[in-house]
């Protein structure tokens, strides 16, 4: 039975000679593979829907409890040119594609989905990529259970807090940021108001806060060290951001 389906393409990888593995993220099936046959030829017709951070209709013949099917066929729905030239918004894609890949959960398919839909749309229109990676990732944790406390001192509750700590899990008041540098009044706003958006909110975020790097290295330890999550893409991001 014929399935189509679009997809977010979010890597491939070469598999014998002239074909490559592609791992897509749909709305109905959530995370899927594909071997794509004849694809790195140079007359393959699905070369280019078949690319990295694109958005692609794909056909195929699902199979329920299958994890890997082969691909008929992909047409390319919605490249994102810009994002593809510029280095900062390809680099920050490959970070989202990256979450999405190590992270998914399969019974918030339909919301990821959307998310990526969102980010991707964003940083194809020259949104800040710090800030499109930073909502995306608020929204990831806030699914897990990982989001952290920004009401108040996490270990006491006090309103009155003075830093940020990503190993307890939130923001803490001056009697329990033992050895931990305050952060100023600011940059605290600042993180709240972004743990308390996501990336559907981003344009109503822009017109409060800027990008900050800090706010993004934050949400990775919380990352890092709750879920034992490390991202290979990060690492170019953050070259890149210090260029």
């Amino acid at each position: 039975m014929n399935d189509t389906v679009l997809a977010y393409v979010l890597k491939q990888m070469d598999y014998r000679e002239h074909d490559a593995i592609i791992t897509v993220f749909t709305k109905e099936y959530g995370k899927l593979s594909f071997v794509s046959r004849g694809v790195r030829k140079m007359t393959s017709k699905n070369a280019s829907a078949v690319m990295p951070y694109t958005q692609s209709e794909i056909l195929f013949d699902y199979k329920e409890h299958a994890t890997m099917f082969q691909l008929k066929s992909a047409r390319c729905k919605e490249y994102y040119r810009y994002m593809h030239e510029d280095m900062m918004a390809s680099s920050a894609a490959s970070v989202i594609a990256e979450i999405v890949d190590v992270f998914s959960l399969s019974e918030d398919s339909d919301q990821i989905y959307n998310m990526v839909g969102i980010a991707f749309d964003k940083l194809n229109n020259g949104y800040s990529s710090t800030l499109v990676v930073s909502l995306f990732l608020v929204d990831i944790l806030r699914m897990a259970g990982l989001l952290p406390d920004v009401d108040a001192c996490v270990v006491c509750g006090k309103q009155h807090v003075v830093t940020m700590s990503p190993k307890e899990g939130g923001f803490l008041c001056e009697d329990h940021a033992t050895n931990i540098p305050y952060m100023k009044a600011e940059d605290l706003r600042r993180f709240r108001i972004l743990c308390k958006a996501g990336i559907d909110k981003i344009d109503v975020v822009t017109k409060y806060i800027e990008e900050n790097i800090n706010d993004l290295q934050y949400l990775l330890d919380i990352l890092y060290l709750h879920a034992d999550i490390k991202l290979k893409t990060m690492k170019f991001y953050m070259h890149l951001n210090a260029l």
